[in-house]
């Protein structure tokens, strides 16, 4: 991570946008009701679907963080990044936007399971960060 342009930045960048591209498909599967038929054997167990959420948003704040260094947003307090604060916006709009999808629901706990695997992920990922370039 010494060198921005490295073939790290690359590797991450390349890995977060895979990401983020297999992160919109679930989007749109769950938007169109088809969610159970992909993922049913997590809604089997009781808090399931919260542990998709934690695992599935932490994933995308690690690989996000991990990627981009970005520079910190004046007003924004230096213990979030400007990646997740990206993300936490989006991910409230998505959660919000369930309100208004037949097939969706939208759920506080879905929420705070995300908010959960965002400052794991970007916890992990600056403590990754600050061990490469050592």
């Amino acid at each position: 991570m010494k060198d921005q342009n490295g073939p790290q930045r690359i590797l991450f960048g390349t890995l977060a946008f895979s990401f983020l591209v297999f992160f919109i498909v679930i989007v749109i599967i769950a938007d169109r009701g088809d969610g159970n038929r992909w993922w049913g054997f997590l809604v089997r167990h009781r808090y399931g679907d919260k542990l998709g959420h934690l695992i599935l948003v932490g994933t995308l704040s690690f690989l996000g963080n991990l990627a981009f260094s970005l520079r910190p947003l004046p007003r924004l307090p230096r213990w979030i990044t400007t990646i997740t604060l990206i993300l936490f916006l989006l991910l409230t709009i998505e959660e919000l936007s369930q309100a208004f999808i037949p097939s969706r629901t939208c759920d506080v706990f879905d929420w705070l399971a995300d908010l959960s695997g965002l400052a794991l992920g970007q916890v992990a990922a600056l403590g990754l960060r600050a061990r490469l370039m050592r």
